[in-house]
């Protein structure tokens, strides 16, 4: 387990790509032990489930990819006010919601903008290198 610290700051700034490869290689909820914690069983009951809750809080308190992990969820959509059957980056379901759609909604559309950006910008450099790959193997072809 790789351990790179993130910082708010940090993880705001930071591309989605960056964001993600922290989050995989460094989350402490990557453990199988805990995979189970982070999502709420449907048969669950709710004094089960806030347990459950509590317990996969705990891990995130101590993660040093914690606000990476925020900035996946907020950027990815994840949660929604109705409900709170999930944990991301420390926070609800209801707590990520409520932070993209009221307190932060214009910052995380320009971060998922830029992201946007970004990933258009590799997959046209992969495309120029690819026809130019091809070029190459066809002046060959005719030279030969």
């Amino acid at each position: 387990m790789t351990l790179t610290r993130f910082s708010p700051t940090a993880a705001r700034l930071a591309r989605r790509a960056v964001l993600q490869a922290a989050v995989d290689t460094s989350a402490r909820c990557g453990d199988q032990r805990y995979r189970d914690l982070f999502d709420r069983n449907p048969l669950s009951s709710p004094a089960t489930w806030s347990v459950q809750q509590a317990a996969a809080r705990q891990i995130c308190t101590g993660c040093p990819v914690r606000a990476a992990c925020e900035e996946l969820a907020l950027r990815d959509g994840i949660g929604d006010r109705s409900s709170s059957n999930l944990v991301r980056g420390g926070r609800t379901g209801q707590e990520l919601a409520i932070i993209r759609e009221i307190r932060q909604p214009g910052r995380l559309a320009a971060a998922a903008a830029a992201d946007w950006q970004h990933l258009l910008a590799l997959t046209a450099a992969a495309r120029a290198d690819q026809a130019r790959d091809r070029t190459i193997d066809t002046t060959w072809s005719t030279a030969a």
